[in-house]
């Protein structure tokens, strides 16, 4: 029984692919697999064609509504079974790893005030028993020592899962899907979510975080989905 308790704490074995990793979640050979993001767009998170550019071309066309965004890796395998283990098989020791590497990209003194974890609907925490997007925030919350509010945001409607869904189809889908209950005014926000996709879901909440008065947002995620 200690060691499943010590396992579930601090897995000895690799999470990728279940080899001895002594106690550190990833083994060598794994951690050199793992997609990692060269030369990221500050904006977007996604690589850049060029390394010394400001900002990608997209978001140069039309700029998003948040400050920055930091994602520790492409949601590209072995990423993308790590992240699906800790959504979809409570693997949350994949919660502690994967935050140990996108808090060195955010770095040690990010301007940001709180830290806000993107809501699920009460009837999807319901049936899979946690938001992984809260687990996230408190480790990132832990490390950076910023405080994390999970209260704040609410996910009004129980929206279809976005996956299936094409990039207007997501839009539509999360219009009016937040709300606010508690006054954001003058704060600077941290929004943290697994994974970015579309980057719908986090403009639809930086827009309503800005609208009630936010001084700015930031994205944090452990993933960003190539284009």
């Amino acid at each position: 029984m200690v060691n499943y308790f010590l396992d579930r704490l601090l897995p000895q074995s690799c999470l990728v692919c279940g080899m001895d990793a002594s106690g550190r979640g990833i083994c060598a050979p794994c951690q050199t697999e793992l997609p990692n993001i060269d030369h990221p767009c500050p904006l977007c998170a996604l690589p850049l064609a060029t390394p010394d550019a400001l900002a990608c071309g997209r978001c140069l066309a039309d700029p998003p509504p948040w400050r920055r965004c930091v994602s520790a890796l492409l949601y590209e395998a072995p990423a993308s079974r790590l992240i699906a283990g800790l959504k979809y098989r409570s693997r949350l020791p994949v919660a502690r790893l994967l935050s140990d590497l996108l808090t060195a990209q955010i770095g040690s003194l990010p301007q940001v005030d709180v830290i806000l974890p993107v809501p699920l609907h009460w009837r999807r925490r319901w049936q899979r028993g946690f938001n992984q997007a809260e687990i996230i925030a408190d480790e990132l919350g832990r490390r950076l020592h910023l405080p994390v509010q999970t209260r704040w945001l609410q996910r009004r409607h129980a929206t279809p899962a976005q996956q299936s869904l094409s990039a207007a189809e997501r839009a539509r889908n999360l219009r009016g899907a937040f709300a606010l209950r508690h006054p954001v005014a003058g704060y600077r926000i941290a929004l943290v979510d697994d994974v970015v996709t579309t980057g719908n879901t986090t403009t639809e909440i930086s827009r309503l975080l800005l609208q009630q008065g936010a001084a700015s947002v930031e994205v944090w995620s452990l993933a960003r989905t190539p284009l």
